[in-house]
Parts: C-alpha cells; structure tokens; sequence
C-alpha cells in the first residue's frame, strides 16, 4: 500500500508537469532544426518509491514528459526490474504420455519486463535496431542451462530462441512481462504520458525505466529514470531478518515450531 496525501501527490504531479512543460517550450524557441544530434527528451515518474505491505494489490505510476519532436515520432517506454533465476521444465514423451522429463535454468532474467509503446514495435523500428536497444524478449540476451547434465538425461542442449517463446508465455500469465502498444498519449509530437502497471506479485528492488524517442526507424534520444520498490510493515521485518540474520531467523523458526506442536499437544491432553 502507498501512503501519500492525495492533495500533495497531486500539486507535486502537477508542478513537475509544468516544470517539464516549461523546459519543453525553452527547448523549442532554442533550436529552430531538429535532428538526431540536437534532439532533446525529458521525463519523470509520479512516484519514484513504492512501499509493499500485506494489503498490496498492485498500483499505477504516471510517466510524462516532452521531446524536441514532430508530429509522427513515436515514444518506447521499457520498464525492466531486478534479475533473477527462474526454473522453466520442458517435456517430453514418454510411452505415448507427455511428463516433465527436465528442468531448466534461466540466469540474469528480468522479474519484471513491460514495454509501452506509441504503436506496434514493428512499425516503429525494424528488428536489427530493436535488437541493438535492446527490446523486446528475444533480444535480452537471456542464458539458460540444464539443472542436470545433458549426458546424464540423454537430451538435447536447451536453447534460448527454442525456450523463450514459452518463457514469455509464462510470464505473461502471471503479468509480469508484457508489450502494450497504443498506451503512450503523444501530442503535437511534443508532449507525452503513459501508466505504467505493476502488479500485486512484484519483487522489490531497483526497476530501471528507459525512454526511447524514434522517428524514421532511427533513435533520436534516450532518458532514464527508476522506480524503487520496498517491502513494508511486518512482512519487511521478516524479510529483511531472514536474508540479514538467517542463522538467527532459523534458529527462532525451529524454536517456535518445537513450542507451537508443545502448545497443540498440550490442548489435546486437557481436552
């Protein structure tokens, strides 16, 4: 749950707004020619902090901006949260019966992937300049390897174009990575904003947030900014002693396991 007054978070939304606006217009009475040398783009988050508590259900943040751009360009927004490992099976056949045969390992994958996009990421730029930003899932430079040895298993090398199909599937289940085309409101190829929706199950952590401008197939800027994400309350304290104290957290886990079956034993005899 985020805790803010309504009446300041709204007065600051709309001071940074201006501010931005007014950066625009200085950007537009300076430079008569726009190109990709001279191009300009700013932006920022209604909310760059985030606090998860245990009535958490997921929230939206604001992200606007202007660029030094023309009617046509178009915006990608690329929100990208902490790496993690995730475990992906894949299947087999075995006496006419589809089981998990293997399981395996994806490293360095983003927890949460989500692009925003002014259209269609293919009508905004083709796939040798997406693969060179970076966008899109098949151009993370993901890595996966088996949790056992292939000659034990008797099975093919997983691959990552072969593998990440289902990976993105998977994710996408849960809303965790995601494309969302017309999501981003351009203006007179000036101003823009776009929502940006995290879901109940996010991780905490650093989400780093890119901004692309693009016309013609070709970058003309880039800005950054970033979200922080927080556990709050209760599930905060547990989770911070059990990655910063975990001898002492299993120690009092074993000890409140041996006095709760202590306590239901004890209610039983007196019944």
């Amino acid at each position: 749950m985020i805790r803010h007054s309504h009446h300041n978070h709204s007065a600051s939304i709309r001071m940074t707004f201006i501010l931005w606006l007014l950066t625009f217009v200085s950007i537009s009475f300076g430079a008569h020619e726009v190109s990709a040398r001279n191009a300009q783009l700013v932006a920022d988050l209604s909310e760059n902090s985030v606090s998860i508590e245990s009535d958490f259900h997921g929230t939206e943040l604001l992200l606007f901006g202007a660029i030094d751009g023309m009617q046509g360009d178009d915006i990608i927004i690329v929100v990208r949260g902490p790496d993690v490992k995730i475990a992906q099976r894949r299947k087999s056949k075995v006496a006419g019966i589809w089981i998990n045969v293997e399981t395996n390992i994806w490293t360095k994958t983003p927890s949460f992937y989500q692009i925003l996009a002014t259209r269609d990421l293919a009508k905004i730029a083709d796939e040798d300049t997406l693969q060179t930003l970076g966008v899109g899932a098949h151009n993370l430079a993901l890595q996966i390897a088996p949790e056992k040895d292939p000659i034990e298993t008797g099975l093919p090398m997983p691959t990552v174009n072969g593998m990440v199909g289902e990976l993105t599937a998977n994710m996408s289940k849960i809303g965790l990575w995601g494309a969302k085309v017309d999501t981003i409101t351009l203006k007179e190829g000036a101003l823009f904003r776009s929502v940006i929706d995290l879901p109940s199950n996010v991780l905490s952590g650093l989400y780093d947030v890119r901004i692309i401008h693009m016309r013609d197939g070709m970058v003309l800027s880039e800005d950054n900014a970033s979200i922080t994400i927080n556990k709050g309350g209760l599930s905060a304290t547990i989770y911070n002693m059990a990655h910063q104290y975990s001898f002492f957290y299993g120690l009092f886990a074993v000890i409140f396991a041996i006095a709760a079956g202590w306590l239901a034993a004890a209610l039983f005899r007196k019944k």
